[in-house]
């Protein structure tokens, strides 16, 4: 420390200094798939790196000569530097891309509290490529004694700097010109993987939109929601929101393991070729509940308008959401709602609580609680802990830790592959004891009600492939890993039959493409709800009447 105080410099050649390192250290992967796409060593491929290079850090250094005042470089210095890392820890290590969807979900996170999730995410190896390139490049800036000029003439320096800058990035941009607009037209892909311009300039649109949803004013739909049943046995509905489970990971759906020993042998649907709407949990969730389709959903739009849920109760079904996650997202702002992730957990002396957390067959356990509490038709809608990465050996007990070895770190890339496949896949064994009890219990009801269950992930996860872990990359990028999705429904004998479910052309359709938009409308179908917001062709489940 005593050395670097010795050290002296500029602002401004700290400031080109910082940009530089920050470019050039943290886009290992933007450079390797640019060295895979253009020959480095040809004058143009060169050109292009060249000046890619410079008008990325041109835009660092520009924000840190206007913004990085005498008092504000060095905080300003340091914030870049350790997030920089981070994310391209992210980037680098899980393939993980901040693009809007990605910043709503850290948002999220964030808002939600959600320190569990937060917690698995700190392991040793983001730890240590943060101290390398954060950590230790931060304390070169906060112990060297930088020299500043008077006001005047610092200015003048940096606004000289400034047109500098502007200047050299121009001369380098016209003299690639024809081969910088032809290659990036070709490759608008590789603008994501730039860090830390790329997620700047996403953290920009999601302020923008969340500061521009506060104009939007809450729009009501379906008030003219009216339950039409033929017949008077109470109907109990239990909806499993699945998490980060993917379709080809189901031995229901072919896979070599067998993952769905017990749902196998029940009667269900298995719709095997369904889409998400999205990759991450905020981005899908709210769309699963929503009217909108894909094609013109936001998560802003969704929470400015009634969802199925509200519709539902607008019809007199009672609507409760159960979670076991994160949060609803806003889906249940308007319903009666638990979250089992909020402390203190008034029920830690269960048996379905370890590693300060619930596994998910807790609502096997409180179905009854919920349903005692009215006489009414009623739909509980359970947002499951499920396959949620990375730590995957933590969503199950012990006893279900049967493909092995599996992987038991919270940095999946530092298992092989067959670890990381054994541990997701025990999720998912764990996942088909969680839907064969919750049918088992409503079956034991019969006499009582009749009764759907219906399950349906939100998105799917990426286990190594091609380098790329987890889940939230942009749709346009994304595996089918992370947007094939399991959808499973079951009827109870009594609901089947009141209901003139056509389970002849149901069987026919389980290869039919579905997706997250067929959702709400199945759902009012299965209570019989009729609404303005209704489309019976998106109804998954035929009448034969």
């Amino acid at each position: 420390m005593i050395l670097l105080n010795k050290i002296k410099i500029s602002s401004v050649h700290l400031i080109l200094f910082v940009s530089a390192f920050i470019i050039l250290v943290n886009n290992k992967v933007f450079y390797g798939l640019l060295s895979e796409r253009l020959d480095i060593f040809s004058l143009q491929g060169a050109g292009y790196i060249l000046t890619f290079s410079v008008m990325m850090m041109a835009i660092l250094a520009l924000l840190f000569l206007i913004v990085g005042q005498k008092y504000l470089l060095k905080f300003l210095l340091i914030l870049f530097l350790i997030v920089s890392a981070i994310l391209s820890y992210f980037t680098q290590e899980l393939g993980v891309i901040f693009e809007v969807d990605m910043v709503r979900n850290v948002a999220e996170t964030i808002k939600d509290n959600n320190k569990r999730e937060a917690l698995e995410l700190m392991s040793p190896p983001l730890l240590w490529h943060v101290f390398l390139l954060g950590i230790l490049p931060s304390l070169f800036v906060l112990f060297t004694h930088i020299q500043y000029k008077t006001v005047a003439k610092e200015v003048l320096r940096r606004i000289i700097y400034g047109v500098g800058i502007i200047a050299t990035v121009v001369a380098l941009f016209m003299l690639n010109f024809k081969y910088m607009s032809f290659f990036s037209r070709e490759n608008r892909d590789l603008r994501v993987y730039v860090t830390p311009v790329y997620p700047i300039t996403s953290l920009h649109k999601y302020i923008r939109s969340e500061l521009g949803s506060d104009e939007i004013a809450f729009k009501e739909r379906g008030n003219d929601a009216q339950q039409r049943k033929s017949h008077k046995k109470r109907t109990v509905g239990i909806f499993i929101v699945g998490e980060t489970a993917r379709a080809d990971h189901f031995s229901l759906n072919g896979y070599a393991k067998e993952t769905n020993p017990l749902l196998k042998k029940q009667a269900i649907y298995n719709f095997s070729n369904v889409s998400s709407c999205g990759t991450s949990t905020a981005f899908s969730v709210p769309c699963m509940f929503s009217f909108l389709k894909r094609g013109d959903y936001s998560p802003i739009k969704a929470r400015k308008q009634s969802n199925v849920l509200d519709v539902l109760t607008k019809a007199g079904v009672k609507t409760v959401w159960i979670d076991n996650n994160s949060s609803c997202k806003n889906v249940c702002d308007r319903i009666e709602s638990i979250n089992y992730t909020n402390a203190p957990h008034p029920y830690s002396d269960s048996p379905y609580y370890a590693n300060n957390a619930y596994y998910d067959a807790i609502i096997v356990d409180k179905i009854d609680k919920y349903i005692d509490q009215t006489d009414t038709d009623i739909l509980l809608v359970f947002h499951s802990f499920g396959s949620h990465g990375p730590s995957y050996y933590k969503r199950y007990p012990q006893e279900f830790a049967r493909f092995k070895p599996y992987c038991q770190k919270s940095s999946p890339q530092e298992c092989n592959s067959e670890e990381i496949k054994n541990a997701y896949d025990n999720t998912i064994l764990y996942t088909d004891y969680v839907l064969n009890q919750v049918i088992e219990h409503l079956k034991a009801k019969s006499e009582d009600y009749e009764s759907f269950m219906f399950y349906a992930s939100d998105h799917g996860e990426s286990l190594g492939e091609n380098g790329v872990y987890l889940h939230g990359l942009p749709y346009f990028l994304a595996p089918k890993a992370q947007t094939h999705i399991p959808l499973i429904t079951w009827f109870s004998t009594d609901y089947a039959k009141n209901h003139q479910i056509d389970l002849n052309t149901l069987k026919q359709n389980e290869s039919s493409p579905y997706s997250h938009d067929n959702i709400s409308h199945s759902l009012l179908g299965l209570f019989d709800v009729t609404a303005d917001t209704y489309q019976a062709d998106e109804n998954m489940f035929p009448h034969s009447h």
